[in-house]
């Protein structure tokens, strides 16, 4: 679904949206499998992907996700990983296929895992500080964005994964369960894998908001990064930027904190989540010196990690190119 913003905010996904193919209902298959001597004339040798509608009770809407079935799945009653995919800021759901071709690089890597892609709106994937006005959205116009709750986290982790688990043949285990994301995205799948533990054990970040407090040097140096202790003065600094993050996180530094990457570091142990950042070093929005912060961090706290800054800049080519890296980095977890 298009989103509807400033084109300074559009820059942070770096992609215009697509039009969605038509929305279906996708129940598990209950059909057996194919039986040796009984081949069916056409086996699929690519995934399937579906766009599905569901009921979210923290937002108190119907929202949408594109589905990425692995191959083989339509064909046998094998239960599957599974990993999450968020988008960037102005973006949707079908931006991860129709822009990141992520179908191709699943198949190109016989991926197999489900990989969930929902909507999340331009939320940062939090319970926003700021109650959602259904109404007045709906008199504005954007009837696709509109929430009668903002609770996007509990959307996420309560409601999404509960309804995969329910409807597809996942192994529902934590070991078994990863989510990543771009820009916005990768500091949702940051921010959501560490403070629920419990529900995921791999996260991957592609050009994430991987340091939300980080407010300098730029470029980074180590051993010298500064964070800001007044969200408020931070964010009058950063124009249309700054008014959505204080709408989203409110003006309490402790909320700021509780949800930024780099604070939440302190809550890891090294082995519990199996991490992977990159951005590119012409990051548009200078994200790389978060990442580089990030990374600091969790050397210092001994935690294993993958971390690669490349060139490339904050759009569409680099998070083709780097997506194949990130599915792989799950599937090995998973194996282990």
């Amino acid at each position: 679904m298009r989103r509807y913003l400033p084109i300074a905010l559009l820059l942070l996904l770096g992609c215009g949206s697509t039009n969605p193919a038509t929305k279906t209902d996708l129940q598990p298959s209950t059909e057996a499998p194919s039986k040796i001597g009984n081949i069916p004339e056409a086996v699929p040798s690519t995934g399937e992907v579906k766009t599905v509608d569901f009921d979210s009770a923290s937002l108190g809407v119907s929202k949408t996700y594109w589905l990425y079935l692995p191959t083989g799945y339509l064909d046998s009653y094998k239960r599957y990983p599974v990993i999450y995919m968020l988008h960037g800021l102005g973006g949707s759901e079908e931006n991860w296929v129709n822009r990141m071709k992520l179908a191709d690089a699943a198949d190109e890597l016989a991926l197999q895992a489900i990989v969930v892609m929902p909507d999340g709106d331009n939320s940062f994937y939090i319970n926003s500080a700021t109650e959602a006005d259904y109404e007045k959205c709906l008199a504005q116009g954007s009837e696709a964005n509109c929430v009668k709750t903002a609770n996007y986290e509990d959307y996420i982790v309560g409601d999404l994964v509960s309804h995969i688990d329910s409807n597809y043949r996942t192994l529902a285990v934590r070991e078994q369960r990863a989510i990543g994301g771009l820009s916005m995205g990768g500091f949702g799948a940051l921010m959501l894998a560490m403070r629920h533990q419990e529900v995921f054990s791999s996260v991957a970040s592609h050009s994430g908001v991987d340091a939300l407090l980080y407010t300098g040097p730029y470029p980074y140096e180590k051993g010298t990064a500064t964070t800001a202790a007044d969200p408020v003065k931070m964010t009058k600094k950063m124009g249309a930027f700054g008014a959505l993050f204080l709408s989203l996180f409110g003006p309490d530094l402790q909320n700021w904190q509780e949800h930024d990457p780099a604070f939440l570091v302190d809550s890891l142990s090294n082995g519990q989540l199996a991490i992977y950042i990159d951005c590119g070093t012409e990051d548009d929005f200078r994200l790389h010196n978060g990442a580089s912060y990030l990374h600091e961090l969790l050397e210092a706290k001994q935690i294993e990690h993958s971390f690669t800054l490349t060139a490339g800049r904050h759009n569409v080519a680099f998070w083709t190119d780097r997506i194949d890296d990130s599915l792989r980095f799950h599937s090995a977890h998973f194996a282990k």
